[in-house]
C-alpha cells in the first residue's frame, strides 16, 4: 500500500467536536516504551526479539491479546526537526519536522507539526479546531490528516494534536514562511514572523518496523519498533521506542479494550527490554488493579 496517504492516530474528547472542518480529526491512544539499544545493534536479531516478545504475550492466557505480523516489512526515513535560531516553536511546544523515506520509488516527504500539552483542554478549541497550529493551508487540506492522542509513557502521560501530509519529492524549509505555506496557523505563533530563518534543531536516521497488528480484546490496535541512529553512526542505536496503538472506532471508546491496552502495557514495562525497568516507578493508573 502506498504511504503517500497519511495515517494519523488521535484521543477522545470529553466535549462533541462541532466544527465542520474539511480535514476529519482522528482519536488514538499511544502507550510507548523506551528499549535498550545493544538489543538492536543487529537490527534483525532485535526484530525477532520483538515478535518472540509479541508472542508470549498472546500465549500468556492472562490477557485477551492476538499477535500478526504481517508481511514483516520495515522502511528507512531521514527525519530533520526545525525551530527558528532562538527556540519559539520548542517554547511554544510545537514540533515542526519532516521525515523524508522511499515510497516504491519515489522520494516522498512527509511534513508533520505538533502541539503537545499536558492538559487536553488546552490543545485546541473543540468547536473550531481548524484555527489550531497544527490545522493546515487551504491547498493541502485534501491530502493532510489531524490526530488528537494520549501519549502514555512509563511515568507521565501528555496530549498531542498533530497535523500531517504526504507529498512527493524532497522539501525543506528555509524559513517560517516555507513552513506556513503548508501549515498556516504558524502565523498565530508569538515572537514568530514569516521572514524568521529556520535551523536545523536535530536530524537523524530512522529504521521503522510498523507492519504489526494487534487485537486487545477484540478490538484492532497496532504496534511498532523505531530505532534511532545518529547521521555520523547508522550502526550504533541512540534510541530506540516501542509504542502500543489504538484508534478510537466511532464517537466513544470501547471501555474493556481501553483497560486491558493498560494492563499489557503494565507487564511490559516489566520486561528486561524496558530501559527504565527498576528505575522509574510506572504511574499508579496504568498499574492493574490486582496490584499494589
Amino acid at each position: 500500500m502506498s504511504r503517500l496517504r497519511v495515517l494519523c492516530l488521535a484521543l477522545p474528547l470529553l466535549l462533541p467536536i462541532t466544527t465542520f472542518a474539511d480535514v476529519p480529526l482522528k482519536h488514538s491512544k499511544e502507550y510507548q516504551i523506551v528499549l535498550k539499544n545493544e538489543a538492536f545493534v543487529d537490527i534483525e536479531k532485535g526484530k525477532q526479539t520483538i515478535i518472540d516478545w509479541l508472542q508470549s504475550i498472546e500465549d500468556d492466557p492472562d490477557y485477551d491479546f492476538k499477535y500478526k505480523s504481517g508481511t514483516g516489512s520495515t522502511f528507512i526515513r531521514n527525519v530533520v526537526r526545525y525551530d527558528t535560531s532562538t527556540g519559539e516553536l520548542s517554547t511554544s511546544n510545537l514540533n515542526l519536522k519532516i521525515e523524508q523515506f522511499d515510497d516504491n520509488g519515489t522520494n516522498t516527504s512527509k511534513l508533520k507539526l505538533k502541539y503537545s500539552s499536558m492538559d487536553p483542554d488546552a490543545s485546541f478549541d473543540t468547536t473550531d479546531y481548524t484555527r489550531s497550529f497544527p490545522y493546515p493551508a487551504n491547498d493541502y487540506e485534501d491530502i493532510s490528516k489531524m490526530k488528537f492522542e494520549l501519549d502514555m509513557h512509563q511515568n507521565y502521560s501528555k496530549f498531542a494534536l498533530s497535523g500531517s501530509m504526504e507529498i512527493a519529492g524532497v522539501i525543506s524549509y528555509n524559513t517560517v514562511g516555507d513552513a506556513e505555506h503548508y501549515f498556516k496557523r504558524l502565523d498565530h505563533v508569538i515572537g514568530v514572523s514569516n521572514s524568521d530563518a529556520l535551523v536545523h534543531l536535530d536530524s537523524y536516521q530512522e529504521w521503522v518496523f510498523d507492519d504489526i497488528e494487534l487485537k486487545i480484546a477484540d478490538y484492532p490496535a497496532e504496534a511498532a519498533v523505531v530505532v534511532r541512529y545518529a547521521l555520523s553512526d547508522l550502526t550504533q542505536p541512540i534510541r530506540v521506542e516501542f509504542s502500543l496503538k489504538m484508534k478510537r472506532d466511532g464517537s466513544t471508546w470501547d471501555y474493556f479494550a481501553v483497560v486491558e491496552l493498560g494492563q499489557v502495557y503494565a507487564e511490559m514495562l516489566n520486561n528486561d527490554l524496558n530501559v527504565w525497568k527498576g528505575l522509574v516507578k510506572p504511574n499508579k493508573f496504568i498499574i492493574p488493579a490486582d496490584q499494589d
